[in-house]
């Protein structure tokens, strides 16, 4: 006679119970400590201790809300203008987390990916008008991605990262 239920591996549902959490946390980490620097950019440049850019564009001078976005996407383009020359090449990998999911075996070129967020960092903080949760999502992802490159096998590594994202959009509201 055949047994009608099978009964699932308890120590790989652990194992990937324990993995997801620490992946959880370092997403909710990587999330924080952005979301962290970019409210202390803002008050460094724009004396914003609100929260709230608009609150802090409705105090600034007419000129100073048009100039300070447009230092911040400067100083963004030139730092990945710097990176890309330092490196002297492309990304060797996805700097992307839909890329990394979708091409390869899950890995990032986490240099560029990092590069990348701190110029989205430097934009939005002063002022421009771009989503924060991008840089936040492939922040997670990222730091997802680096936990699962140590601890487990490489077939997984897709799946932690979308785990990452997800807890990246999660934690990004």
């Amino acid at each position: 006679m055949q047994r009608l239920h099978t009964y699932p591996d308890i120590r790989a549902m652990f194992r990937r119970f324990l993995i997801a959490t620490v992946t959880g946390v370092l997403a909710a980490l990587a999330v924080a400590v952005f979301r962290h620097s970019m409210y202390l950019l803002e008050w460094l440049l724009l004396s914003n201790d609100s929260g709230s850019l608009v609150n802090a564009a409705a105090s600034l001078s007419p000129w100073r809300r048009a100039l300070t976005p447009a230092l911040g996407g400067l100083a963004a383009g030139l730092l990945l203008w710097g990176w890309q020359r330092l490196t002297a090449q492309r990304p060797h990998a996805p700097t992307d987390y839909m890329e990394a999911l979708e091409t390869g075996d899950g890995q990032f070129d986490y240099g560029a990916s990092l590069v990348k967020s701190l110029a989205s960092l430097l934009v939005v903080a002063s002022g421009s008008a771009i989503g924060r949760e991008g840089a936040m999502i492939l922040l997670a992802a990222l730091s997802a991605s680096f936990f699962a490159r140590r601890f487990t096998p490489k077939s997984e590594w897709k799946l932690w990262i979308a785990c990452g994202a997800a807890a990246g959009m999660a934690s990004a509201n």
